[in-house]
């Protein structure tokens, strides 16, 4: 459980790589459990790093998926908040049902609402289902506020990526999503 950030427009040829990559991951998984040796036998043992390494390489060509755990979102939006990288603004009304005559068109436009002048990504588009899509707009107004605010206090920047070792992976799918359209968060309403 936790949340899942997907880019707007992922990069040009990701899920081919992403593709490929994966064929190979489940080629060294085949070759590895073809062996039939036990865990702590060396070929096994190399075998297996060679599954770690394919595994690893497969999670590299998906950069437009970005995931934190319900725990690690909380964090994210307290980290946010301190680097004032967050805004608060009353979203729109809930979807209109597409029973009603409503197109899906509407439902995006919803979806992507930001204020005019972004001081930061709206703080309810970090929590819930909907899929509400966070704009470059927002993204940009954050990272300048990161930009900042970040060397006021080096000591708990650097306290931060020792305790929340995913921050600087989060900065870099923020400045990845900035150029590919935004990103859809999707998981559990945040309280």
């Amino acid at each position: 459980m936790g949340y899942d950030m997907h880019l707007v427009r992922p990069p040009e040829g990701e899920r081919a790589a992403h593709e490929a990559a994966s064929k190979a991951f489940d080629s060294a998984v085949s070759e590895r459990d073809a062996l039939a040796l036990p865990p702590q036998h060396p070929e096994y043992r190399s075998a297996q790093e060679k599954v770690s390494r394919a595994y690893d390489a497969m999670q590299a060509t998906y950069t437009s998926h970005f995931h934190l755990t319900t725990w690690g979102m909380s964090e994210c939006r307290a980290i946010m908040d301190h680097f004032g990288m967050l805004s608060v603004a009353q979203p729109p009304g809930p979807p209109i049902p597409a029973a009603s005559g409503a197109s899906g068109e509407q439902d995006e436009t919803r979806l992507a609402w930001a204020p005019a002048q972004p001081r930061g990504i709206t703080l309810h588009k970090l929590g819930g289902d909907e899929g509400w899509i966070v704009t470059p707009g927002e993204i940009h107004a954050a990272l300048a506020a990161y930009n900042a605010n970040r060397t006021s206090n080096p000591a708990f920047l650097a306290e931060l990526i020792t305790e929340a070792d995913w921050w600087p992976e989060w900065i870099d799918y923020l400045k990845r999503a900035a150029a590919h359209g935004g990103f859809r968060t999707y998981g559990p309403h945040a309280t």
